[in-house]
Parts: structure tokens; C-alpha cells; sequence
């Protein structure tokens, strides 16, 4: 039996959040919904006028592969984590994070570069806009990987931010080929719409032979099939994946393979934000498949974990909440 359960691949950002009015995002041309990149400078320039106008939140270790293991792991999974952060204050900090909760890790790498950030802009609908600013994250190679992580675990899963960055794009194909090999499950999170508009070739050749796991909300789904059809989407995205979540927000999600098509309907939820809610459905999702159970179930208890989650600021809940969540859960099952 391998030690690890879930082994998360991602860019290592340094979560900053504001709760923000939405003309401010007007005032700076940006798309609301929508994750953008950018350079150092400009991120420090958004940064400081962020800081003047609106309250920040505490620094979190982020990015959407560590959300989803963090939430696993706090469940009773035993997690890992392969991304880059450099040898600065944020670095370190994000280090100390990962091994707190016991996510096996080696991200301190050698470099240039600045430990990645993402400012996380919440409006008061609850919606979430995010500038990122990927630094170091963005060089991560197969080289800087710890290939024993790799051969222990379980469940591999890889956020699709990773497309685009040439280096992380290849390190990641080097990865999947390494995890098949030793008989690991993949799984892979089409993260965002504007990433599957962007880099769709790149997440095909991910999927070239089918994955075991693939995690979309509608949006990236009907994105990547260049359709709103179901059925049509079905069948196109089961020629990437053998199984397929598809999350619908408050309404719930599908649960897709190649014989049916079940229904997850949704939890009531008081939301004030949507930060995190794919990548908490993901970690409970994936934590309750590591235990045996049905993948309806386990995307059931996904959908309850993250309606839970966007009651709260910030794309994570603290360490002793997922358990409880996950026992007033089993009142419902």
C-alpha cells in the first residue's frame, strides 16, 4: 500500500485577500469572475493600492492544488505536494504551512525569483477575481521534483494553472508519465475558464490516453467542448477521462462516466465567498474516494464541504472544521 493518498501538483502562491466594491474593479479593467496574470510590478502596484482602499485579510498558503490537498488532508488524508517557492519570506512561510497540517513537501528551490502571490479581490456577491503573479511557481521542473512522493502515491492531481508555464506544462507531462508507470491514478482540474480558452491544446495532450479523474465546473466544461449540451459534453470530455465532475455552484454537480450520468443536487448555503468552493469540492471529493467510497457519495459529501466553505472568507476553513463538517455530513448520508 502506498503512503501517500493524494499527491496535489501546483502552482505554491501566497494567498492576499480584500473584500472589495465592485467599481473598483472597473477602475482597474478588470473582468470580474476571471483570474488574470501578470508581472512583479504590477502586482505590487495593485497591491498597494488595494492596501489603501480595503482591509486585507491574513496572508494563506494558496494556490487551487494546495487547497484541494490541504482540505483532504484535514479530513484524514495523507497528502503531498510538488510546486516551487523560493528562499524569501513568503517561501518560508509557505513551507511551514504544508508541514503543519503534514503535507509532505519539498517546495524551497533555488532562484531569482519571488515566492508567487495571488491578490484575491471578493465582491460582495460573493464572487471572487483573482490577479496572480505566478514568480518562482512558474519554473518548476522535473528536475526540482521529489520522484519518491511520486512513486508513493495513491491519486496524483494537477491543477490546470499549470499549462501556462512552458516549464511547469512539461514538468507536469514528465509527472503523469512517471505516476502512470507506478500505477497511480491521475486527476486533473480544468481551474478556470480563461485557462481552458487559452491553453485547451495543452490540456488534450495531458488527456491524450484518458485520465482516471477529471474535475471542471460548467463554465470550463462547456469551454472546453465548445458546447452547452450535456450529452454533447459527455461524450467529448469522456474521450480525456474515464470519470468526470462537473459542479454546478449552489445547484450541485454531475457525476459523469461512461454509463450514467447521476445528479448531485446542492446544499443551501448563505455564501459570501466562492474562493476555493471547486477546490474544497475537490478535496472532500477525492478524500472520501480514498476511503472506498461510491464516487455519487463522494462527490455528494464534496458538494456539502464546499457550500459549507463559501460561508466563510478565504479558500479554506481552519484545520479542526473539515472533521466537523464532515460528521454533521454523515446526518445526511
Amino acid at each position: 500500500m502506498k503512503k501517500i493518498n493524494i499527491l496535489g501538483v501546483g502552482n505554491a502562491l501566497v494567498d492576499k485577500q480584500f473584500l472589495i466594491d465592485e467599481s473598483f474593479l472597473k477602475e482597474i479593467s478588470i473582468d470580474k469572475g476571471t483570474m488574470g496574470l501578470c508581472d512583479e510590478n504590477y502586482q505590487e502596484n495593485l497591491f498597494e493600492k488595494l492596501s489603501r482602499k480595503f482591509k486585507n485579510s491574513k496572508n494563506a498558503c494558496g494556490g487551487s492544488a494546495t487547497n484541494t490537498v490541504f482540505a483532504a488532508s484535514a479530513l484524514g488524508s495523507q497528502c503531498g505536494f510538488l510546486g516551487k517557492v523560493a528562499k524569501d519570506k513568503n517561501g518560508y512561510f509557505y513551507s511551514d504551512d504544508l508541514e503543519k497540517i503534514g503535507i509532505l513537501n519539498s517546495v524551497i528551490s533555488e532562484g531569482d525569483e519571488n515566492t508567487g502571490t495571488c491578490l484575491i479581490m471578493i465582491t460582495e456577491d460573493a464572487e471572487r477575481t483573482m490577479s496572480t503573479c505566478l514568480g518562482i511557481s512558474a519554473d518548476l521542473n522535473f528536475s526540482d521534483v521529489d520522484e519518491n512522493l511520486i512513486n508513493e502515491s495513491e491519486i496524483i492531481y494537477l491543477e490546470g494553472y499549470l499549462v501556462s508555464s512552458d516549464s511547469c506544462f512539461e514538468a507536469s507531462k514528465k509527472i503523469i508519465e512517471a505516476g502512470k508507470k507506478n500505477n497511480s491514478k491521475i486527476a486533473i482540474s480544468l481551474s478556470d475558464p480563461n485557462i481552458v480558452k487559452a491553453f485547451k491544446t495543452r490540456l488534450t495532450e495531458w488527456m491524450l490516453d484518458p485520465i482516471d479523474y477529471l474535475f471542471c465546473n460548467y463554465e470550463e466544461a462547456k469551454t472546453f467542448c465548445s458546447s452547452s449540451d450535456l450529452e454533447v459534453i459527455r461524450q467529448k470530455l469522456l474521450h480525456s477521462a474515464k470519470n468526470i465532475f462537473i459542479t454546478l455552484g449552489s445547484e450541485g454537480a454531475y457525476v459523469i462516466s461512461s454509463k450514467t450520468i447521476e445528479t448531485i443536487n446542492g446544499f443551501p448555503a448563505k455564501a459570501i465567498d466562492t474562493n476555493g468552493a471547486g477546490d474544497m469540492f475537490a478535496g472532500g471529493t477525492l478524500n472520501l474516494m480514498t476511503m472506498g467510497r461510491t464516487l455519487k457519495d463522494a462527490a455528494r459529501f464534496g458538494c456539502f464541504l464546499a457550500s459549507k466553505g463559501v460561508e466563510n472568507i478565504g479558500p479554506r476553513l481552519p484545520q479542526e472544521k473539515y472533521s466537523e463538517i464532515y460528521e454533521k455530513f454523515l446526518k445526511f448520508d
